[in-house]
């Protein structure tokens, strides 16, 4: 094994274990942000569907979310470590852009033509984008580096209790919502329940984050040419973003077009959705934090790669998928998959983050995964376009049934890409503690 690299672990901007205080704030806004997100997920492509059923326009607005990611998030996460409020820095974003996904939120369910649908989904993804540039450089500002896979699994585990109630509750809602009253103002409940999550578990608690302010007697004039040289002088940052980025891709294939193929493909009701592909956030809920910290003894590159051979495991089962508890058990199996992932990859990456750029280079990670979740949009969209030849787009009202099953294959190659390019990774820290997997 190569000599460990004890230069290359970046000293962190804390060494203060969290408190509860501070772990239950930052539950309250991964829990917020989660709730907005599982409305897009999981309602939004159905209200677009509501105007027009061809997958590649549906996928070409659903790109909208992570296309304005690429310029939102590394925007807040570049200024929040510039600037400083009475209330902080990454918290003063977080206050702004919070009440304004909430206005356009309550907006969506009265949108009367395609090109309102649009708009709103502008302002809601650019302001959401922020939000997440702002919230996650938080756990590399405020939580020790032996902390983060446990704070990871405990955050993301409210970020999934923020989908389970969207998938369990919401598209219950959802769908006794249409059954009263049609397809009037779609998805009403849940639009709402998500612009008052943003009031209430997002902008509120970030008054009471503290932030500790962090400068640095380094800091240089930003241009894109910094901003790159920045970025790429982290050792193996860019290896491991790369493979964010193709993990980005694999989820979204899925993620993106789960409630699609439910509907359209398998011929389930919002309510069947909830109740089946409800269990991925649920063992995500449940086994975050044992999963957090069953990682941290190991080389986070192979605990990746574990994550990723569960994944392709999952499509290969998922092709199949033919009822309601088929899809839940892929549910589970692609949930248990997705958070060894998610639990590990970022604790990986924030340990090249410096204490005064972590917002900097969490936004330049943030690209690449908004760069990978782009591509499996247009990609799975034109894909499944191409594969349903027989099928007249012109009228929403004639598509009945499409064949939205090359998800899973796209999904499984995509993960076979990850494992291969993590084997050019390796993890410095684990190798400084002395130890191998």
């Amino acid at each position: 094994m190569p000599a460990p690299q004890t230069s290359f672990v970046v000293e962190p901007a804390t060494r203060e274990r969290v408190t509860f205080r501070l772990g239950f704030i930052l539950c309250c806004l991964f829990l917020g942000t989660a709730i907005t997100e599982g409305a897009s997920v999981y309602v939004l492509p159905l209200t677009v569907e509501q105007f027009t059923s061809n997958p590649l326009y549906i996928a070409l607005i659903l790109a909208l979310n992570p296309l304005f990611g690429v310029i939102a998030q590394p925007l807040a996460g570049l200024l929040s470590d510039r600037i400083w409020t009475p209330v902080g820095r990454r918290a003063f974003l977080m206050i702004v852009s919070a009440p304004i996904v909430a206005l356009a939120l309550v907006f969506v369910p009265y949108a009367a033509a395609l090109w309102h649908i649009v708009l709103l989904v502008v302002v809601i993804q650019f302001f959401q984008d922020i939000l997440y540039g702002s919230d996650q450089p938080l756990l590399a500002d405020l939580v020790p580096p032996e902390q983060r896979t446990f704070m990871l699994g405990l955050v993301k585990g409210f970020e999934n209790l923020g989908f389970l109630f969207v998938l369990y509750v919401g598209m219950k809602l959802v769908t006794g919502y249409r059954e009263l009253h049609g397809t009037l103002h779609y998805g009403l409940p849940l639009y709402f329940i998500a612009a008052a999550a943003q009031i209430a578990l997002v902008m509120l608690p970030s008054f009471f984050l503290q932030e500790r302010r962090i400068t640095s007697n380094t800091r240089t004039r930003m241009t894109p040419a910094q901003y790159i040289r920045d970025f790429v002088q982290q050792p193996m940052l860019l290896r491991l973003a790369s493979a964010y980025s193709i993990r980005s891709f694999t989820r979204t294939a899925v993620v993106g077009f789960v409630a699609l193929y439910a509907v359209k493909t398998l011929g389930f009701t919002e309510d069947q959705i909830g109740t089946s592909w409800g269990l991925m956030p649920f063992v995500a809920l449940v086994l975050g934090i044992p999963l957090g910290l069953a990682v941290e003894p190991f080389a986070k590159h192979r605990a990746l790669q574990v994550g990723f051979l569960i994944i392709i495991g999952t499509c290969f089962v998922g092709y199949y998928t033919n009822s309601i508890l088929a899809l839940a058990g892929v549910a589970l199996l692609f949930g248990c998959g997705d958070m060894i992932l998610e639990v590990t990859h970022k604790a990986f990456m924030s340990d090249r983050y410096p204490a005064d750029k972590i917002g900097q280079l969490t936004g330049a990670v943030n690209i690449f995964y908004a760069l990978g979740r782009t591509a499996a949009l247009v990609f799975v969209g034109a894909l499944v376009k191409w594969l349903n030849p027989e099928v007249d787009w012109s009228s929403v009202e004639t598509v009945a049934k499409v064949d939205y099953s090359a998800i899973w294959i796209v999904a499984g190659v995509a993960a076979l890409a990850g494992i291969l390019l993590l084997n050019t990774v390796r993890d410095f820290r684990h190798e400084a503690r002395g130890t191998d997997m």
